[in-house]
């Protein structure tokens, strides 16, 4: 009798999480702490930086333990400031994060007298100018993490966003991580316009080495990417939820030089790597599909088509690993199934099934509404079902996955 009623406790409070556990949804207020210092650094004219934080908190919220998201903001790396992202941090603090937009150190040396940024003087200052955000995202990551019990911070659940450059500056963060990933550009080289370019420190850098480190459990990329796509490892396990449109003219969604149809500009500039590849590599190194999602929208804006659209996208995906509600058995059949669309309005798809495989549709209280076999290609009907968030869940010979679902 025991037994049983832990089992039933242990269920009981596993529903309850469940049915809490939703980050789509704006539901609460906020409130927000500006101009926190992080100290200073040298810029790329040896100048001292003053780097700061705002922190935006949700107001209600009944969770002791919430995920922060620390955003990151976009500019080329020579404009842009951290307040461009108030608005989005006002609306993940609505649903539940402690948000936060940081500073990062940004300009670098143009090619000559009057062709000042985005015009460079060559590939390495690019480099070195995502190298010094890298830099300050990791001491500003470990300032946050730091602070945790004070801001009812999980640690367990921390997520890096950015848009274009800041992307870039996110993703450098969390994935360039040891000294030998360290580019060749960032130690002493040749001076560029009379300027003295010193080797520019250690990955970490040298503010915020506190005992924490800069590991997350996720990346929201927008229209971003990395110099070198290999930075992602097999063993990373990092949720990777990337948009970008395809002919974007700034960042590339494949690899090319940033602003490569200017070539006047891009000659100056290194190979990037958007979201396209991006999505290839973590696909090549054998990713769990449930640890990353890429909308990858037909246009030629580096711009979002519909920012409300985009963000709803990224919660939507990255809310079953927030919630801990991803399960992927060691059943190969089951682990590459993916549904889409997500949201979705009238037939849900499956990708990924072989054979005739059983399914079951729960509402987040866990009552069953629907429940068949499907068959490669087919659809599953959601018209009945009532606006919510539901579980799918894939079963074959004892093993089980289950996929969250936004009915709209």
């Amino acid at each position: 009798m025991k037994v049983l009623f832990t089992y039933i406790l242990v269920l009981t409070l596993t529903v309850l999480q469940g049915q809490n556990c939703d980050y789509t949804i704006p539901k609460y207020g906020f409130k927000a702490t500006k101009n926190i210092y992080l100290g200073s650094d040298k810029d790329y004219r040896l100048l001292d930086d003053s780097l700061f934080v705002d922190i935006y908190y949700p107001v209600g919220s009944p969770e002791v333990k919430r995920p922060l998201v620390m955003w990151v903001f976009g500019g080329g790396f020579f404009q842009g400031k951290r307040q461009d992202f108030d608005l989005l941090c006002q609306e993940f603090a609505k649903r539940g994060f402690v948000a936060a937009t940081i500073d990062y150190r940004i300009g670098f040396e143009g090619a000559g007298p009057g062709l000042n940024p985005p015009f460079a003087f060559d590939a390495a200052e690019i480099v070195r100018a995502g190298y010094r955000g890298m830099q300050d995202g990791k001491a500003a990551l470990r300032f946050l993490k730091s602070n945790h019990e004070r801001d009812s911070i999980d640690l367990e659940r921390v997520w890096v966003a950015g848009a274009s450059a800041g992307s870039f500056v996110a993703m450098g963060t969390v994935f360039l991580t040891t000294e030998d990933q360290k580019p060749t550009q960032v130690g002493k080289i040749t001076p560029a316009n009379g300027r003295n370019r010193d080797d520019l420190g250690p990955v970490e850098g040298n503010r915020y080495v506190n005992g924490y480190d800069a590991k997350v459990q996720g990346v929201f990329n927008i229209f971003g990417g990395l110099l070198d796509t290999n930075l992602i490892r097999p063993d990373n396990k990092i949720a990777v939820m990337s948009y970008h449109q395809d002919m974007d003219p700034v960042v590339p969604c494949g690899a090319n030089m940033p602003y490569y149809p200017i070539p006047f500009i891009s000659a100056n500039y290194p190979i990037a790597y958007g979201s396209c590849m991006i999505d290839s590599r973590l696909r090549n190194i054998g990713m769990s599909p449930d640890l990353f999602e890429t909308w990858i929208y037909p246009g030629n804006q580096h711009a979002t088509h519909d920012e409300a659209a985009v963000i709803n996208y990224m919660l939507t995906n990255a809310n079953p690993i927030l919630c801990g509600t991803v399960s992927a058995t060691t059943n190969p059949k089951l682990s590459t199934i993916k549904v889409y669309p997500n949201p979705v309005e009238h037939h849900l798809l499956a990708s990924g099934i072989e054979n005739q495989t059983n399914y079951k549709i729960l509402t987040m209280s866990g009552n069953i509404v629907d429940q068949n076999i499907i068959n490669s290609n087919q659809k599953i009907s959601v018209e009945t079902l009532i606006p919510g968030i539901y579980i799918i869940q894939f079963n074959e010979n004892g093993f089980q996955k289950s996929i969250r679902f936004v009915k709209i």
